[in-house]
Order: C-alpha cells, then sequence, then structure tokens
C-alpha cells in the first residue's frame, strides 16, 4: 500500500479555487432557502481537497468577521456570487486595523488565502444566493470584533455543529 493513499488531498491553488467556483456557480441546479432566522448554508458539493457551500442571504444578513480555522487546519476559499449583490469586508492588519470594502455582483468572484479575516453581507435590497469552495474543507471559522485596538477572538464555529 502506497503511503500517498494515506496522506488528505493537497490544498488546492487561489486560482483552482476561483475557477471551481465561477464553474459551480454558473452549473449548480439546487435551489436555495431563504430563512428570516439567518443566512441558509448547505454543503453541496465536495471533491478532492475542496468542498462546496450554497448560501441564501435574505437583505441585511450577513456573517460575523471571521477566518477560515485558523492554526489547526485553515481554509482558503472562493466566492462566487451567484444572484443577487453581496459586500465582503476583509480586514486590513497593520498599526491601525481597518476594514476593506469589496461588492460582489452576480458572477463576481473573490478569493481569500487561509489567513485572511473577512466578513461577508447583503446590503441590498433583494435575496443573494452565493457559491464558496473551501480548500481543504471548512471544519472551522474562529470569529473576531474589530475596533481601534485590533482584533479580538470572540469565537469558533464548528463544521456539523454550529452551522
Amino acid at each position: 500500500m502506497s503511503h500517498s493513499l494515506l496522506l488528505p488531498p493537497a490544498s488546492l491553488t487561489t486560482e483552482r479555487l476561483e475557477a471551481l467556483a465561477a464553474f459551480y456557480a454558473a452549473n449548480l441546479t439546487l435551489n436555495p432557502r431563504f430563512t428570516k432566522a439567518s443566512r441558509w448554508a448547505r454543503r453541496v458539493l465536495a471533491g478532492p481537497g475542496h468542498e462546496a457551500w450554497l448560501l441564501a442571504w435574505l437583505p441585511g444578513q450577513g456573517t460575523d468577521l471571521h477566518d477560515h480555522g485558523g492554526a489547526g487546519r485553515p481554509s482558503a476559499a472562493a466566492v462566487a456570487v451567484v444572484s443577487g449583490e453581496l459586500t465582503e469586508f476583509t480586514v486590513q492588519p497593520g498599526d491601525f486595523p481597518g476594514l476593506q470594502r469589496k461588492c460582489l455582483a452576480a458572477g463576481g468572484v473573490s478569493v481569500v488565502d487561509d489567513r485572511t479575516v473577512h466578513g461577508m453581507r447583503n446590503l441590498s435590497d433583494a435575496p443573494a444566493v452565493s457559491l464558496h469552495v473551501y480548500s481543504p474543507g471548512l471544519e472551522a471559522m474562529r470569529t473576531y470584533l474589530l475596533d481601534e485596538t485590533g482584533l479580538a477572538p470572540s469565537k469558533i464555529l464548528r463544521a456539523g455543529e454550529d452551522w
């Protein structure tokens, strides 16, 4: 037996993640659900070294600032907006950390590495749907608070338990 069969698949490059997110978003035929309580999320695909999640966002819904697993087994990600519009807020580190704001319309794709802290929000007046691809598969998200002193860890959300 080869030892390589025992190793987890290698993480995908950000270019591959971006291409997969755009492809899945354009070709996925599953219908999302919209819920008033919070954004809806379901794992819809898995392949070697990655998994994909479909998310549905009503106006005003969003995430806290978060990373994709942190030090244990962090994941890089690509987000493709299928319909509607989402706003991504990315923490810009430094002596005075701040947020960079990026609007993503349908067809738009954003890629974050495995150390980026960001958040997504539907600031529009219409529902939005997005497709997220993570490599390796997403195990946890650490959430953060941001103020003038910097980032402060808030909580840890675990796949299968908290979403």
